[in-house]
């Protein structure tokens, strides 16, 4: 049931407005460990800059960033998009190259799990696969999903998604309906029993509510922390950047003090942890080559409701031969190699006329009988968005893919991308790279929209402001 903000915080404690951003910049430097993000879809860097993205995870590929000294990167492993199956494989790789890399290079590091604000996604599974590889057995397991930037707030250990004064909790959002990874408590708590199977029960869960975060001196906040057993879990309220900077900073001296900590957190706990300042959005300008006279290209295959939404009103900036439909059943089909290659022609088309292009998926949602199959056929579906980025040969000015699996695909599927830089966001929540020089198309502007970021003209303003860039 949706509560007001107002009427819940009634009596709390004021905000410790202390600067800990900058303390957490200066004990992350000293504690010198690498922090890895390892990612289960590519929209986690965007609360981020300046930060390498990676989308292999070898050994050799870790042995290169520890050397280089990188003090934050990025494990792009998509696997929101992958079975627990194929997720668990995938888990357990990165962690036995990042011990091996470790090892080799004499180098220190943190790992952290990155899931999704909304809760959706392979959990307790990715956290836990790390910490059993890592050989972290001892490490208890931080769990913070908040994303400001997103309004997803969590109060009194419930998670909410925040509308100017309302708070609705999240599983009573259409995102605990996703139709891969259901769910029905928004109580963090009760959600880590129920998917953990009862394996780990609601009461056994720490919390850290908004009262003790606000009041209590950071260095008591560090001693409770330590405090905490063994391989259990804890969860912390945060209702702003003020309490999860604190937060953060409390936890830093924990590690400091030997404590053993594997974190499973959403986009705004990074910047806090690394202590990275805060940055404006990035102008059009600094980043959209003022040479090209081609279109830019925007692909939406996200199909949450807020993406329909925002597809539909962004629509009515094209013209009809601006706009391709891609008919999920003909992707589906036995024909669609052909369908895809004629898709093709027409985009290059318009992209070299200099029009924008918007490619978009039937707004039908296909599912299969069980939830692999369902993984199975939105794996084709993007294949055939892969397919159209990997035929274009007229460069746009711009890529702009709307939804995680999708903006994966296309830049490691479509355009071949190894390693790419997050510069920024181009709004808030939306991160722009730069491509790498191994990719398709060297130094495009890549813009990765997740399908449930912003509101319902958001996707429209992004499309206007790359048309006005100068």
């Amino acid at each position: 049931m949706s509560v007001s903000l107002k009427e819940i915080i009634k009596g709390f404690p004021s905000e410790d407005e202390s600067d800990y951003r900058s303390k957490n910049r200066a004990l992350f430097s000293e504690l010198d460990k690498i922090l890895v993000v390892v990612d289960d879809d590519p929209t986690g860097n965007q609360t981020v800059y300046d930060i390498p993205l990676l989308s292999a995870w070898s050994t050799d590929v870790f042995v290169k960033e520890f050397i280089e000294g990188t003090p934050v990167f990025y494990v792009l492993t998509n696997s929101r998009s992958l079975t627990p199956e194929a997720t668990s494989k995938v888990y357990k790789e990165v962690a036995q190259n990042l011990l091996k890399a470790s090892e080799l290079t004499q180098k220190k590091f943190t790992v952290l799990s990155r899931g999704d604000s909304t809760l959706r996604g392979h959990f307790p599974l990715e956290p836990e696969t790390l910490q059993q590889h890592l050989k972290l057995n001892n490490a208890i397991t931080v769990f913070i999903p908040v994303m400001f930037e997103g309004n997803r707030v969590t109060v009194n250990s419930t998670h909410y998604i925040k509308d100017e004064d309302t708070l609705t909790p999240v599983n009573e959002t259409p995102f605990a309906q996703d139709h891969s990874f259901t769910y029905s408590k928004g109580n963090l708590k009760e959600y880590i029993e129920e998917k953990s199977n009862g394996h780990v029960k609601s009461d056994e869960v720490f919390s850290f509510a908004i009262e003790e975060i606000r009041r209590w001196d950071v260095k008591i906040l560090a001693e409770h922390i330590l405090e905490i057993p063994e391989a259990s879990y804890c969860v912390f309220d945060s209702l702003n950047y003020n309490d999860l900077d604190k937060v953060t900073h409390a936890l830093l001296l924990a590690e400091k003090y030997g404590k053993q900590i594997i974190y499973r957190t959403s986009s705004s706990f990074v910047p806090s942890y690394i202590g990275l300042k805060p940055k404006g959005l990035l102008l059009p300008k600094d980043v959209i080559d003022d040479n090209t006279k081609h279109g830019g290209l925007t692909v939406v295959g996200s199909y949450v409701k807020k993406s329909s939404e925002q597809l539909a009103n962004a629509l009515s900036l094209f013209d009809a031969s601006q706009i391709v439909e891609v008919d999920v059943s003909q992707v589906l089909s036995e024909t669609s190699n052909q369908y895809i290659a004629d898709l093709v022609s027409s985009i290059d088309t318009t992209i070299l006329k200099g029009e924008d292009v918007i490619v978009y998926t039937s707004r039908k949602l296909v599912t299969g009988t069980d939830g692999n199959e369902t993984v199975n056929i939105a794996s084709k579906i993007s294949n055939a968005l892969v397919a159209i980025v990997k035929g274009i040969r007229e460069r746009p000015k711009y890529l702009m893919a709307k939804g995680g699996i999708t903006s994966h695909d296309l830049a490691t599927k479509g355009l071949g991308m190894e390693r790419a830089k997050v510069l920024g966001q181009i709004q808030p929540g939306i991160p722009l790279w730069e491509m790498g020089s191994e990719t398709k198309f060297s130094k495009l502007p890549y813009i990765v929209f997740p399908g449930n970021v912003g509101d319902e003209n958001t996707l429209q303003t992004i499309i206007t402001k790359l048309n006005h860039h100068d």
